[in-house]
């Protein structure tokens, strides 16, 4: 574990944005359950918190893709906006953000904002279960004329990947700054969750299909 993946544990379980309720399975976007949500709009409302994240963000991007490897940040709707908008902005880089369903006319309809086209844009969102959807938001931007090789989000689930592979099919890479492998050391470090639920979450982390559709999610990746 880095760092930066333990520093951005502690901010999320301090914070309070792990919401751990196995009891009553959240039901994702992408259609899989889950017994654990990340609120990280939550741990953003925190300024020392907020800080940190993007400290860590910003670190993290720059060691992984360079001062010069992009252009433009682009955010996905809802959950990126606030994460892209402030990265943008310590970068000095033109933001636009990419929406899922079509807002518009032409090929830049999923876009808002002034895209250049041949713009090397970073892909940024807050959270990633599958990575369905961030594949996805690559074709709409590169559809707009830009290039997108790199996502970044602050955490990645990290336990679809054997599941569904998008995100590599479509010529991208995904990094995170903690996904739950940084999670759960920390946690029982801490002590900082329930051990009954703790129990149930590695369950899930184990088998997630398997998870889901015993507890009316998906049962199988979506084609």
């Amino acid at each position: 574990m880095t760092g930066i993946a333990r520093r951005t544990a502690g901010i999320l379980l301090d914070t309070g944005a792990i919401l751990l309720r196995p009891e009553r399975p959240f039901i994702f976007s992408s259609g899989w359950a889950s017994p654990v949500y990340l609120d990280i709009p939550r741990a953003l409302s925190f300024p020392l918190a907020r800080a940190a994240l993007l400290d860590g963000a910003e670190e993290r991007i720059l060691a992984e893709v360079g001062y010069a490897g992009f252009d433009h940040v682009a955010a996905t709707e809802q959950g990126g906006i606030a994460i892209g908008a402030m990265l943008a902005e310590r970068f000095r880089l033109p933001f636009v953000t990419v929406r899922r369903r079509a807002q518009g006319f032409g090929p830049d309809a999923h876009v808002e904002g002034s895209l250049r086209r041949g713009a090397r844009a970073l892909l940024v969102s807050d959270v990633t279960t599958d990575g369905r959807s961030k594949a996805g938001y690559c074709r709409h931007l590169r559809s707009a004329g830009a290039e997108v090789t790199q996502i970044f989000v602050l955490f990645k689930y990290g336990i679809f990947d054997r599941v569904v592979t998008d995100i590599a099919d479509v010529g991208a890479r995904l990094f995170a700054l903690a996904t739950w492998e940084d999670v759960l050391p920390e946690a029982e470090r801490r002590a900082a969750l329930p051990a009954e639920a703790l129990a149930e979450l590695r369950r899930y982390l184990a088998d997630p299909v398997r998870w889901s559709a015993a507890h009316g999610g998906l049962a199988e990746a979506a084609g």
